[in-house]
């Protein structure tokens, strides 16, 4: 018998061990998923987004918040509509998923997507499936409207442990083949994020291409061994050390050829780091988004100092990728699952890889 039924033949209401809050938050149904180390708000009502990811022993908030917060979707009138979609307009932040298109606006298949697809902007139903002192479990479930796609995903906290595990999984309701293109979207920022940090990632390539974002520290044209790459003045650069805000830049960094499915960022200073373990299979590339306070103009304005590491199955539009064969194909009733891990540590400093169950070494 559990210890608390000794002294309570009844808990509905508990604040201990793991736990489970439904509530409205600017008018979205959110939830807290909760042990004794994480606090972990989805928000079921956008794209049940990962809006926190705190890890309370030390007060810590991985996720990067943006500027605009979540924005109640009831109040906002956009003045003009934006070719590449309103994505931006409703980014909170945190962590979101790229489904089904990935981050350039597309016309595929007959139907325009924005950035980063519908999945993140659309209400998700969900259920809670166990909710324990030990364990707590919620699945979420979405059709998406533009391509006919039942995607569900399950979150599970157990107690005592500070991983976050996410299982998940996509069925094609098409009566055709169809192209999907699907990735994870975590943003790191500030009070994690800041000089010094150092993100660890298995041996891959660094691929650069010949388009890069304004404000840029790299050259261009290159397919480099992590983590070293040549800065625009031709010296050579350490992507895996970030910098401070006073480099003024963004960029978007592709790793492939990865020997594994996991990176690691750690806050040297502040002694702790975040993990994330993958399924290679699925996702095989890693997107790595840099702004350093370096993105002007629209939406950022120079705001903002983030990172976020992306692993999917590709970074283009769904149409490029499509084209060029790397976008997931499904057939009528067509599947795909994958699995992934967050977890934070606090030794060691240094990593030396992650593996599946929130083992960091």
């Amino acid at each position: 018998m559990d210890t608390y039924r000794q002294y309570q033949a009844y808990c509905h209401e508990r604040n201990f061990g793991c736990r489970i809050r439904e509530l409205l938050y600017r008018d979205h149904r959110c939830l807290y998923l909760e042990n004794e180390l994480l606090r972990i708000l989805v928000v079921a009502d956008k794209g049940a987004d990962i809006l926190e990811f705190l890890y309370k022993p030390i007060d810590m908030e991985f996720l990067w918040q943006s500027y605009n917060g979540l924005r109640r979707f009831n109040h906002y009138r956009p003045s003009n509509p934006l070719l590449d979609g309103h994505f931006r307009e409703y980014y909170a932040g945190g962590w979101h998923e790229m489904l089904p298109n990935g981050a350039g606006p597309c016309n595929h298949r007959g139907a325009f997507f924005g950035q980063h697809g519908e999945a993140t902007l659309l209400p998700w139903d969900y259920r809670i499936e166990v909710d324990e002192p030990g364990r707590v479990q919620v699945t979420f479930r979405v059709r998406t409207v533009r391509l006919p796609l039942l995607v569900e995903k399950t979150l599970t906290v157990e107690g005592g442990s500070p991983t976050l595990h996410i299982r998940e999984r996509i069925v094609s309701e098409a009566d055709q083949p169809i192209e999907v293109l699907w990735g994870h979207h975590p943003t790191f920022g500030w009070p994690f994020l800041e000089r010094g940090c150092r993100v660890y990632l298995p041996p891959c390539t660094i691929q650069i291409g010949e388009e890069l974002l304004p404000n840029s520290r790299l050259a261009p044209l290159q397919r480099k061994t992590w983590p070293m790459v040549l800065s625009r003045n031709g010296e050579e650069l350490d992507l895996s050390m970030l910098p401070g805000a006073e480099v003024k830049s963004q960029d978007f960094i592709r790793l492939e050829e990865l020997s594994d499915g996991w990176f690691a960022i750690v806050n040297p200073n502040k002694q702790v780091g975040f993990a994330l373990w993958w399924d290679l299979k699925v996702f095989p590339v890693l997107g790595f988004w840099q702004v350093f306070r370096g993105a002007f103009d629209f939406p950022w304005y120079g705001m903002n100092y983030l990172a976020a590491l992306e692993p999917a199955c590709d970074l283009p539009s769904l149409s490029k990728a499509a084209a060029e064969g790397s976008a997931l194909c499904l057939e009528p009733g067509g599947t795909q699952q994958v699995e992934l891990e967050a977890t934070v540590f606090l030794k060691p400093l240094i990593v030396q890889g992650v593996q599946r169950g929130g083992i960091v070494r």
